[in-house]
């Protein structure tokens, strides 16, 4: 395991730096100590993008011949480092950014290359996913969204739900069933579906965070064009393995969680708490967690950088980040004493009510991506070899 980045590697680090300090405005940073608002940044998190993609930055890990820089895994992770701590907001179409152009990079003909991707990155247009549906989430195969084909075009209806963002973004891409006569995984299809036409509704779903990101998509007769179908019509299940690879591949970012404990050590000064044992014990767990997390990301680090392939052991890192965020931020909130129960938007509400947000966001990471039982049970057969239950 590779404890220390070579001088090369350090020297893209000075250059993200350099950068950031230039391009990063002040106020722009640190904006959510623990959860955020989805709403009140759409418009910086709209500029940054935009900024981070004439900056070159959003093909970072692409390969040359696409833009890219074709960045080491342990530029990636430097990247991903510099932006955590110097506190840079989230992009608005980060699924676009992250899952959709690179999939359509991959299995998109050139058409769709030339109309899309640079779109996407330059937040021109906002994507959503639309894989899950109302009874298809962790089984995705058993989707029922029908694509029935009209000549040159297809005709969608169905529901697709928890889409994060679909009510500000211009299109989906969107998994629908094309064939109901072959096996579930080979009659899909992939579909760009744009989200402002007649036969789209999108639903807000309003969260316990008073929020409203996850929206449900209902198609009545939505039309797509032939051209904006990626692959052949069964080729549906392969592109979605291809997005996910880009959603699981990506490198964990350590920095997110030292620099909340960082913020949680300041807290628990701040409300002159930082004598007491109990908090202290707590900080300091914190702080042990958040080291090892970050150790186990190097090891995880080393293999990619010597070639290999992320395994079954990257649910361990899965399962141990969220449950570790929950503890992170249940911490922060009980610091608070009985400010601590108060609601996000109430005036009395520390630093915003901030870290209730991201008490309430963490109880979803133990569910999203995997949840945590599922997580439990792929390392107990495909880690440790032991017998799958009854």
């Amino acid at each position: 395991m590779d404890l220390k980045f070579s001088a090369e590697d350090e020297a893209f680090r000075d250059e993200v730096r350099t950068w950031l300090e230039a391009n990063l405005p002040p106020e722009w940073r640190h904006r959510g100590v623990g959860g955020y608002r989805e709403d009140e940044d759409e418009e910086i998190q709209r500029d940054w993008q935009k900024r981070l993609h004439k900056g070159g930055w959003l093909k970072l890990a692409w390969p040359r011949e696409s833009g890219g820089r074709d960045a080491t895994p342990f530029q990636q992770a430097i990247y991903q480092e510099e932006l955590a701590a110097a506190g840079a907001p989230p992009i608005l179409g980060r699924l676009g950014v992250s899952l959709a152009a690179p999939t359509l990079n991959v299995m998109g003909d050139q058409w769709q290359k030339d109309t899309y991707i640079e779109r996407i990155l330059a937040c021109d247009e906002v994507w959503a996913q639309g894989f899950s549906e109302p009874n298809a989430g962790s089984d995705l195969a058993a989707l029922s969204t029908r694509a029935v084909r009209d000549g040159d075009r297809w005709i969608l209806n169905g529901q697709k739900t928890w889409s994060s963002g679909a009510y500000y973004s211009d299109r989906s891409f969107l998994l629908a069933r094309t064939d109901t006569e072959v096996p579930p995984h080979k009659g899909i299809g992939f579909f760009i579906v744009d989200l402002k036409q007649p036969g789209v509704e999108v639903r807000r779903i309003k969260q316990l965070t008073g929020g409203g990101e996850f929206c449900e998509i209902f198609l009545s007769n939505a039309v797509v064009e032939d051209r904006d179908l990626v692959g052949g019509p069964g080729d549906g299940w392969k592109a979605a393995m291809t997005t996910f690879g880009f959603e699981r591949g990506g490198l964990a970012n350590a920095s997110r969680f030292e620099s909340a404990v960082l913020s949680l050590a300041g807290l628990a000064r701040d409300l002159g708490q930082g004598s007491d044992p109990l908090v202290r014990q707590r900080v300091a767990q914190a702080k042990i967690e958040a080291h090892t997390f970050r150790m186990n990301g190097l090891r995880a680090l080393t293999k990619a950088q010597q070639g290999g392939a992320p395994g079954p052991e990257a649910s361990l890192t899965k399962l141990y980040w969220s449950e570790m965020d929950k503890r992170i931020q249940e911490a922060a909130v009980a610091v608070q004493g009985p400010y601590g129960a108060l609601a996000p938007d109430e005036p009395w509400a520390v630093q915003e009510g901030r870290w209730q947000l991201g008490w309430m966001w963490s109880q979803a990471e133990t569910i999203y991506a995997g949840s945590s039982e599922i997580q439990r049970n792929i390392i107990a057969e495909r880690v440790l070899g032991l017998p799958r239950g009854r």
